[in-house]
């Protein structure tokens, strides 16, 4: 038997490079992200059937299970996108089906559908067994329903065993929030995971039709902000961020992420120095530089270690701070006191009413607070994340009370004592 498919007639040019990946199975993990018509979903669908019907053809018994969080959902939407593909491809006469219960295949090649919203589900998952191969796919469709990285790890260890090859699909919007799971999650990078980002500008707009592609600009004109969301799939929060990023479309942001050169930092006249102390969680030193003149805070320097004893953070620090003053942690005074034995020269900060939260609105207010975030991620990254909490009854936001300071925003408060005091504001 022989299939003759184009498939560049069926998959969108941004997916050319993700395409050879997978036939060389060079990853593990491909995570897909993007605002709507980037096409993600289509792909997947597409290339899981192409790829199953070829190895069925050519004798290799291989397997999908596709997932959503409530299997409620699943019959009109991937198992729909699943016979949408076949009925693409021209493959109908070829893969058959069921929906009660729902399964799809072709020969002895399958896939098979599951919901995964309760103990139950995930013991349906965990019995899944195949009487020949084994396993080649998991696709997760709308992966911000899962729970968490725990959740889909489970999952993934009760299907991908016993065979040689393997790819798990996760396929989502990112949410607005920068907090939520799955944007943490994709920022980290690791070999066997490929990330892939498209947006519907790297879709053929004949795919998507004049309609489509109209919509997304008039949203453009007339909210900016989500149309980056929506159709940019880009990361651009709640309003919940205590310090939320000056952009095109919030000029009244605070924070400013880009490089700050050398020739700047020489003519910084005052290097301010803080130091927030942790275990479990990171110990963060910073350095930074405030121009009262344009209200401009400068952060261009950090030590950033978790589990690190008192020794090793003076290794750290001393070669940057020399015997210059730091402001640190009045919470930790032993803690201080050891690094001042160590030839630092740290002072507890001073504390006062209500003084973390005038601290905080003292940083809130200025022009800019501009981190480079090459020189340091995390400190930017802590800045960033920084969020309200909303009250849980009425999903408002609570804006009198902060939550707990990550301790890149609380180094860099802490080295700035000194301006915070002149403005008659007493904190710790």
């Amino acid at each position: 038997m022989m299939i003759n498919i184009e498939l560049t007639k069926c998959i969108g040019p941004a997916y050319y490079d993700l395409f050879w990946d997978l036939e060389e199975q060079k990853h593990l993990h491909y995570w897909l992200k993007g605002g709507r018509g980037s096409l993600k979903s289509s792909f997947v669908f597409i290339y899981v059937i192409w790829r199953l019907t070829v190895d069925a053809i050519e004798g290799r018994v291989r397997h999908g299970v596709a997932l959503r969080k409530v299997k409620d959902t699943i019959r009109d939407s991937i198992f729909q996108n699943f016979l949408w593909a076949i009925d693409l491809l021209g493959l109908t006469d070829l893969w058959q089906y069921t929906t009660n219960p729902m399964k799809i295949w072709f020969k002895d090649n399958t896939i098979l559908f599951r919901g995964a919203a309760n103990k139950r589900d995930h013991e349906k998952i965990k019995s899944i067994k195949f009487k020949k191969g084994f396993c080649k796919f998991v696709i997760y469709e709308e992966l911000t329903e899962f729970i968490g990285m725990d959740e889909i790890r489970v999952i993934n260890h009760s299907l991908l065993r016993g065979g040689d090859e393997a790819a798990a699909f996760y396929m989502y919007n990112p949410p607005a929030s920068k907090n939520a799971w799955v944007n943490d999650e994709s920022r980290i990078i690791v070999p066997s995971r490929y990330i892939h980002s498209s947006t519907y500008l790297d879709a053929p707009r004949e795919w998507l039709g004049d309609i489509f592609v109209n919509e997304a600009e008039e949203l453009k004109i007339i909210n900016p902000r989500k149309y980056r969301h929506m159709f940019l799939g880009e990361v651009v929060g709640e309003g919940l961020e205590i310090y939320p990023e000056k952009t095109i479309d919030n000029t009244d942001g605070v924070l400013v992420l880009r490089t700050i050169t050398d020739d700047e930092i020489s003519r910084f006249y005052k290097v301010d120095r803080g130091l927030d102390f942790g275990y479990s969680a990171a110990t963060c030193y910073s350095e930074s530089f405030y121009n009262e003149n344009t209200m401009q805070l400068f952060v261009f320097d950090e030590v950033y270690l978790t589990r690190a004893n008192n020794e090793m953070l003076a290794v750290h620090i001393k070669p940057k701070a020399g015997s210059l003053l730091i402001y640190g942690d009045s919470e930790d005074p032993r803690t201080i006191n050891e690094m001042n034995l160590k030839s630092l020269n740290v002072r507890h900060c001073k504390k006062g009413k209500d003084s973390k939260p005038h601290g905080i609105k003292w940083m809130q207010d200025r022009a800019e607070i501009i981190i480079d975030k090459k020189r340091c991620p995390n400190i930017a990254s802590d800045f960033q994340l920084y969020e309200y909490k909303k009250d849980p009854k009425t999903d408002k936001i609570i804006y009198g009370d902060y939550p707990k300071e990550p301790d890149g925003c609380a180094s860099v408060r802490y080295g700035q004592e000194e301006h915070i005091l002149s403005n008659k504001i007493r904190w710790a």
